[in-house]
């Protein structure tokens, strides 16, 4: 009887064991993947970054362009307005 309960008592051990090891193994990969998930974390937050610099510089160009618009068109008014006063005011005439 004795023996067959130090059987039963080192199968059971044994059984521990392998469990033990399993849950270490499990443990590792919960670690390794927790590490992934952080660098591709890392990587979406970087990716992130880059297209709102992008978005911003991106409007900030559209804004420009925009205002260059606007400047060249107030800039053909403003030309406009002197060759129309130009023509408007009266020459001097020439004959006696």
């Amino acid at each position: 009887m004795t023996d067959q309960i130090m059987m039963e008592l080192a199968k059971m051990q044994s059984k521990i064991r392998g469990y033990e090891l399993d849950q270490k193994k499990y443990v590792e990969q919960l670690h390794e993947r927790d590490r992934e998930i952080n660098e591709l974390n890392k990587k979406i937050g970087l990716l992130k970054m880059k297209d709102n610099m992008i978005a911003k510089n991106q409007s900030y160009l559209e804004l420009k362009a925009l205002k260059d618009k606007e400047q060249i068109k107030e800039n053909n008014k403003l030309k406009e307005g002197n060759n129309d006063q130009a023509k408007s005011k009266p020459g001097r005439s020439t004959t006696k």
